[in-house]
């Protein structure tokens, strides 16, 4: 599995506080121990939003959207449920 996030997820994570960007580096790990082992982690909340666009929880108001397409997952960005409504009109 290979794993990439788009120039939109780097902008959007360097906007958070550390606190957060701790929190979504912790999500994200956890994210890609359960597509490499298989492991589904309790609290990650993984959701599949469409054919290929999911999203992981952070906390209650930050989540992380990526796209996962066979061997490929592009991380695409992190913020609120409104911010990625919004991202998800040109990402899909």
């Amino acid at each position: 599995m290979r794993f990439e996030s788009l120039a939109s997820y780097e902008r959007s994570l360097k906007k958070l506080d550390a606190e957060i960007k701790n929190k979504v580096k912790t999500a994200v790990n956890k994210c890609v121990d359960f597509f490499e082992g298989g492991h589904r982690p309790k609290g990650l909340g993984l959701r599949r939003l469409s054919k290929h666009i999911w999203e992981i929880r952070v906390d209650l108001k930050i989540r992380v959207v990526f796209r996962l397409e066979r061997d490929l997952v592009q991380l695409g960005l992190v913020g609120s449920h409104d911010d990625i409504k919004r991202f998800l009109k040109h990402f899909d």
